[in-house]
């Protein structure tokens, strides 16, 4: 093989593992927030999509971020979601809030740390940017409670 073509292969490969190594990176920091939930979103199939994400709470409402606007059609089949934190399951109604959102990102700063700025360099906020707010609704437990 030629110097030249074993070059080329050789960058090649390490340019694909270094994408694998960033990728794996990327998501084991993720994984490593102190409060990581799961969301799950009801599909028009009558289905459920479930993604691990990081949450901050803000008085009355939690808050979840996203990388972009085409995240925001997953609650237009319906904005009422389940997140699963610590162990519980929780129902919301998702209101996803365009525009810049610095509190937001405050939280999220002082909860992940080094974790979030990671996540912020590799996706860094542009226009597009979504945070959403979850409103708590009654459980059936509160309901049958009279709450």
């Amino acid at each position: 093989m030629s110097t030249i073509v074993t070059r080329v292969r050789n960058t090649l490969l390490g340019v694909m593992l270094g994408g694998f190594v960033l990728v794996v990176a990327h998501l084991a920091m993720i994984e490593v927030g102190q409060d990581v939930v799961t969301l799950r979103t009801p599909l028009a199939d009558g289905g459920l999509q479930s993604t691990r994400l990081w949450i901050v709470d803000d008085g009355d409402h939690a808050w979840l971020h996203s990388g972009g606007k085409d995240w925001a059609a997953r609650f237009q089949h319906s904005p009422i979601v389940e997140i699963e934190r610590a162990g519980h399951h929780l129902r919301f109604r998702a209101t996803p809030v365009p525009g810049p959102h610095p509190r937001v990102h405050e939280r999220l700063r002082a909860k992940y740390g080094l974790a979030d700025r990671w996540v912020r360099f590799i996706g860094p906020d542009n226009a597009e940017t979504l945070a959403v707010r979850l409103d708590p609704l009654p459980t059936w437990t509160d309901v049958r409670a009279g709450a």
